[in-house]
């Protein structure tokens, strides 16, 4: 059974196809694309948690130009997944939840996820951003 789609335009700058994420009870989390001739195909196939809630999962909106395309989901467990569509590997796991995560979302400019379990919790996670280093100036 399917509790979620979500649609996009494109995933990163290499892959301007259309792209399709599933949710499925089947305890995968599903991206299609979708072929300028109208044909569609699984790209990748994610391995969640998933069986009986209705959970929403997402694309990462900025995440997919920084650092490769990734996409984000709930997880039954109490966890917040995210995915490299290339690999299909485990990126990072965000643990805070005492119930099924059943909705993740992002601010606009991916700054703070919001994840929401099924007691009603909602946690804002914000981004931890790099420090980039100061040059040494050096006195003459």
């Amino acid at each position: 059974m399917l509790t979620s789609l979500s649609y996009r335009t494109w995933v990163n700058r290499e892959a301007r196809d259309p792209s399709l994420l599933v949710s499925c009870t089947d305890s995968t989390l599903r991206l299609f694309r979708i072929l300028m001739d109208g044909g569609v195909y699984v790209k990748s196939v994610f391995s969640l948690p998933h069986s009986s809630h209705h959970i929403h999962s997402a694309f990462c909106p900025l995440m997919s130009f920084l650092q490769g395309a990734c996409v984000v989901s709930g997880g039954e467990d109490g966890s917040v997944y995210f995915f490299d569509v290339e690999s299909g590997a485990l990126v990072n796991k965000l643990q805070g939840h005492s119930s099924p995560v059943l909705c993740v979302c992002w601010a606009y400019d991916e700054s703070i996820l919001a994840s929401c379990d099924s007691e009603g919790t909602v946690i804002l996670w914000k981004r931890e951003q790099k420090s980039v280093p100061k040059s040494n100036e050096t006195n003459q």
